[in-house]
């Protein structure tokens, strides 16, 4: 597969970004990103509760729950790069180069990769995961999940088992030499995966849980484990498939996978399922991990096709609240045209901006969806 022919305007684009992937991490691009160094102004609506979880806009955190004082901070999110990893590498470099260059102006606390690094499990497509993750080493600490993709002989995960290449290019002794990198549901295997990230400044910590595509039962006890573990700490999850583009959680009961109702690619369409425990999906993750954990303030995402995009504010009995939030940018020009979610975070007013950014293209989403403002 080849990339579409452009326009002119576009060609004038696309040299334009190739010529900023060929730039070394410390360099200056093309053009400067407006980093904000104050937190928005939210309007009354803007934590984005649906209605099914009612109850009071703004919370505080949950008892106990350290806050994270300081100066505001950055964690990147880098949705699905299949397509970059199978057709268009220079936008995966494009993303990790942007990233490690601008890791000092937006103090970039961390970057987490939300799955589906490959389009299939081969050994070309992981090379160039590899590489440009590698970008980062020594200058972002980052945290990467597995999506349906990364597994299986043929990608895409219509397979029983879990088998990956992941670890043999990611590697989990690479991590277990890093500080922040903390432990592995599996000694051999990088997808589950806990890390404590230091904040800039002494600003605090995140406990940064990162779990594979549809996890097992087994997993999940392990997670639950695990964030109990640091009952002070603010948690963030990273899995692949957990929200859908509607706002609501992946969740098989409400909506079967034989029935007319179906979500798109849940979790449960997928061979791992044929063996009880073997696979959850969102509603269950929320039931078995975060809805009995306080200090869980953010779940993030990818996987769903279509629009890609979704968001939910759920309230648990004790009146905590935990953002979900869903990106997924491949049915986009170019596989996703070099997309990235940034989320700036304002530890004094207990806000975070989320905006969406192409460094490839120097090109940002502003609608809704894709620029909003949500208190944690």
């Amino acid at each position: 597969m080849s990339p579409p022919r452009l326009a002119l305007g576009g060609l004038v684009m696309f040299w334009l970004g190739l010529a900023a992937c060929q730039r070394q991490p410390e360099s200056v691009y093309l053009w400067p990103f407006a980093w904000e160094d104050a937190a928005p102004v939210l309007s009354s609506d803007a934590a984005g509760i649906d209605a099914a979880d009612a109850g009071p806009a703004y919370l505080p955190a949950a008892d106990g729950v350290t806050p994270l004082p300081g100066t505001p901070y950055t964690v990147i999110a880098l949705p699905d790069t299949q397509f970059y990893a199978a057709f268009y590498p220079d936008i995966f470099d494009a993303q990790t180069r942007w990233i490690a260059g601008e890791r000092v102006l937006g103090n970039v606390a961390f970057v987490v990769h939300e799955g589906d690094l490959v389009d299939s499990d081969d050994g070309a497509q992981w090379s160039v995961a590899t590489r440009s993750m590698q970008l980062l080493d020594g200058l972002v600490p980052y945290v990467i999940s597995t999506g349906n993709h990364d597994y299986g002989p043929g990608g895409d995960g219509w397979t029983t088992s879990r088998s990956t290449l992941i670890d043999s290019y990611f590697p989990v002794w690479k991590f277990a030499a890093l500080p922040w990198f903390k432990g592995t549901f599996d000694p051999a295997h990088i997808e589950n995966s806990y890390s404590l990230m230091d904040l800039p400044g002494g600003g605090g910590q995140w406990l940064v849980v990162s779990l594979e595509f549809g996890p097992r039962d087994e997993v999940l006890t392990w997670a639950d484990g695990i964030v109990k573990q640091y009952p002070t700490t603010p948690v963030m999850i990273v899995t692949h498939a957990y929200l859908f583009q509607d706002n609501t959680r992946y969740d098989h009961v409400a909506h079967p996978v034989s029935g007319n109702d179906v979500q798109r690619a849940s979790p449960y369409i997928y061979p791992f399922a044929m063996t009880p425990g073997a696979v959850n999906d969102g509603e269950e993750i929320w039931q078995k991990l975060v809805l009995g954990n306080s200090n869980i303030q953010f779940v993030l995402c990818g996987h769903v096709l279509d629009k890609g995009t979704g968001r939910l504010v759920s309230t648990r009995p004790d009146g905590t609240t935990v953002n979900q939030i869903l990106a997924n940018y491949q049915m986009d020009d170019y596989g996703g045209s070099g997309y990235l979610r940034i989320l700036q975070f304002f530890p004094a007013t207990r806000t975070v901006h989320i905006r969406t950014y192409s460094p490839y293209f120097d090109a940002y989403k502003t609608d809704p969806d894709n620029d909003f403002e949500l208190r944690y």
